[in-house]
């Protein structure tokens, strides 16, 4: 019986000893990650302001961030709105399918009615009426065919006919560093000189300008949103439960160029520390964080304050540009089981807690 008792505690103390040791690695997890900040998409030149307001002189203006230069030939992607090489259309050679080399080059470029041809083969593009020019890419087998605008074929010869194809742009822009996704919108803002690209996927908008020579291509800005505004004590804290502003928080606004009208609105969270202020058109979010008052500016705002560049912070309309949030981060499952233990933990410590609560009321009833 003694060997069994202490086997048992034996086994026991081995089982706690494991318990324990787990619960130490898994409190031990790092922390969650913050949550990125929220960027503005700007997708046209816009004033950043020092208030918000527009009678508010600008005194810089967001800018698009140049990536790189293309040949024009990808001009045909961009008015056809297809970013990958694609087949157009298959045309037989006739009695040009005996020629060869140079003599097949010239035929090509003299004797074809490219602009009939793009009429009769396909449904949506237009070749243009005036002279192409047939650039042999390797003569007798592949060529870059372009209309005056620059827009550019690629014409291939397979047996007896030629097969005709959009180039293609998405591979540009991965061997110049810019990925596309799959998830892309094109639009044209002037036709054959200005064309917008919209990654959905990753969330960014790419602007393309027929310049002299080449398409350049820029990247629209994505200043981050400065939502953070500052920070007081809780001295403030009675007058928002009352629905009311302290000179202190007036003050810290007037500081930053946003001074409260007399017709300024406050609400309060349900969760008891945290208000909101609507002073039309902003509104600004207070929070009870770690034994300070935050004071946040709400993306639902009309004018957002942004970081421009790393010199320049001001406020610029909402509406010039798209807001994007970046997800909440993701825990890890070590991270998720930290979070359950240490409800767990609280949970314990409330019971224990209520338990010791009912003793002492025991003990001093039996007194």
């Amino acid at each position: 019986m003694k060997a069994f008792l202490k086997s048992l505690t034996f086994g026991i103390l081995f089982i706690l000893a494991i318990g324990l040791g787990i619960a130490v690695y898994i409190l031990q997890a790092p922390p969650l990650e913050q949550k990125d900040t929220a960027k503005l998409q700007v997708h046209s030149r816009t004033a950043v302001r020092g208030r918000p307001t527009v009678n508010s002189k600008p005194f810089a203006y967001t800018t698009d961030v140049y990536r790189f230069s293309l040949d024009r030939k990808y001009i045909s992607n961009l008015n056809s709105r297809r970013l990958e090489r694609e087949h157009l259309f298959s045309a037989a050679l006739t009695h040009r399918a005996k020629l060869k080399g140079k003599t097949l080059d010239n035929a090509l470029e003299k004797e074809i009615n490219w602009q009939k041809m793009f009429v009769n083969m396909t449904k949506d593009i237009r070749f243009g009426p005036s002279t192409p020019t047939l650039e042999a890419l390797l003569s007798g087998e592949e060529w870059l065919l372009k209309n005056a605008p620059g827009a550019g074929y690629i014409v291939v010869k397979t047996g007896h006919q030629i097969d005709v194809f959009l180039p293609d742009l998405k591979d540009a822009f991965d061997k110049n560093g810019l990925p596309l996704s799959t998830d892309l919108e094109v639009s044209t803002a002037k036709t054959n000189s200005r064309w917008l690209i919209t990654d959905k996927g990753r969330q960014q908008t790419y602007r393309i300008e027929n310049g002299t020579e080449k398409l350049n291509v820029y990247q629209q800005s994505k200043p981050e949103i400065l939502t953070f505004l500052f920070q007081v004590g809780l001295a403030s804290q009675d007058a928002l439960a009352e629905g009311k502003l302290t000179q202190e928080l007036r003050r810290e606004f007037e500081a930053l160029k946003i001074p409260l009208s007399r017709k300024t609105q406050i609400s309060a969270g349900e969760d008891g520390v945290s208000w909101q202020i609507t002073d039309t058109p902003l509104k600004y979010n207070i929070r009870n964080e770690n034994g300070r008052l935050k004071v946040y500016l709400d993306l639902d705002s009309t004018w957002l304050r942004i970081q421009a560049s790393d010199e320049i912070k001001g406020w610029v309309q909402k509406a010039r540009g798209t807001i994007f949030e970046p997800p909440p981060p993701i825990p890890s499952s070590r991270q998720r089981a930290k979070q359950r233990l240490l409800v767990l933990i609280e949970s314990v410590k409330e019971k224990i807690g209520i338990f010791d609560d009912e003793s002492q009321t025991q003990n001093t009833a039996s007194r």
